[in-house]
């Protein structure tokens, strides 16, 4: 499981996680670590470089302002894409984008061609992205995935977490 190790929805996806044991976890930083990253989840500069293009290229489609102070963590964020076959996120569709600072990281998967499904917390849904936006049942966790979304995870979100990982580990 990849994420940013922040608090909200990468801290719940990384406790389910552990509770479905999940050997292998990474929380993602760059010169300041998120309350559940480790030392070995550094991302290097040459990464962290690699993430500073992925993100211009992101906002070739997003098109959002004042990302530079934002850097050090949307860049970082590019490491869980790379790294995952598929993204699971959590948070609010606005159109076609995704809110806040997880809309760069589903950017970045659509990008890349990977699975991308997102919970909407709002309308209680999920959503798939294949070329436009599909709603879907709940998913089902890959082996090498993403796990990531909003600091203000909600009710429905945390629910919608509980029932991705109870619907993968049923099969």
């Amino acid at each position: 499981m990849n994420s940013g190790g922040a608090n909200g929805s990468d801290q719940i996806f990384g406790e389910y996680a552990i509770k479905y044991g999940i050997g292998k976890i990474n929380h993602y930083w760059y010169k300041k670590p998120n309350p559940h990253s480790k030392p070995e989840d550094q991302i290097s500069e040459e990464e962290y470089q690699e993430g500073i293009q992925m993100i211009h290229r992101a906002n070739k489609t997003l098109k959002r302002k004042g990302i530079e102070k934002y850097m050090h963590l949307l860049a970082r964020n590019w490491l869980q894409v790379k790294n995952s076959e598929s993204i699971f996120a959590i948070g609010t569709i606005n159109g076609k984008q995704v809110n806040g600072g997880t809309g760069w990281a589903v950017q970045m998967g659509i990008d890349e061609g990977k699975s991308v499904y997102v919970f909407d917390q709002e309308k209680c849904k999920w959503y798939f992205w294949n070329r436009e936006i599909e709603v879907c049942n709940t998913p089902i966790l890959t082996k090498n995935y993403a796990g990531i979304g909003t600091r203000e995870i909600n009710e429905n979100g945390i629910k919608a977490i509980e029932n991705l990982y109870k619907r993968t580990f049923l099969f």
